[in-house]
């Protein structure tokens, strides 16, 4: 069920994706979770001041695959490209950015959201920035590199994989994971 990504620039198919995500990022990166882990968030709380400013617990989050916040670095303009499995070889020597991730995906719903949407949390998170997943665990391999005008976050493509696995990944990061 992937759809094709089309350039009208070039005029050429650019990829197979699944889906297509485009964000407009106020803060300085992302976060990815399923809705039963952001759950506890009451509405309007702010959990980025109270809980997630903390660069310890951005890390066990992302450790245990519950909330998982990535720095972009800066603030702008991505584009998601959804893909299913890994990155082919070529495509990652292809990249400047790498991060790999963890994930647990419950009520088959993986969010993709601005890290600043916890500073007044409100649980709808937009249709465009859902997809839909069987529940599981999942590595998430981030892939981009700097826009062409030299500015992060300026129309920037960053490509996301999602392989499923058999158990959560043990995986460790010193702070917030970045994809810069």
């Amino acid at each position: 069920m992937s759809s094709s990504v089309f350039d009208s620039k070039s005029g050429k198919i650019l990829s197979n994706a699944i889906k297509t995500i485009c964000l407009d990022v106020v803060g300085f990166g992302l976060i990815f979770y399923s809705p039963f882990f952001a759950a506890s968030i009451q509405h309007g709380e702010d959990y980025f001041e109270t809980t997630f400013s903390d660069p310890a617990v951005v890390e066990k989050q992302a450790t245990e695959g519950r909330i998982i916040g990535v720095s972009t670095g800066t603030p702008g303009r991505f584009f998601l490209e959804i893909f299913s499995g890994y990155p082919e070889q070529i495509t990652l020597e292809q990249h400047s950015f790498k991060l790999r991730l963890g994930v647990e995906i419950r009520d088959r719903t993986l969010c993709i959201r601005d890290i600043f949407d916890l500073l007044s949390w409100d649980a709808a998170c937009p249709r465009e920035q859902i997809i839909d997943i069987d529940d599981g665990f999942y590595h998430l391999t981030l892939l981009s590199n700097e826009p062409e005008s030299g500015v992060l976050g300026d129309d920037q493509d960053i490509q996301l994989y999602l392989q499923e696995l058999p158990e959560m990944p043990r995986l460790k990061y010193s702070g917030v994971p970045t994809l810069c």
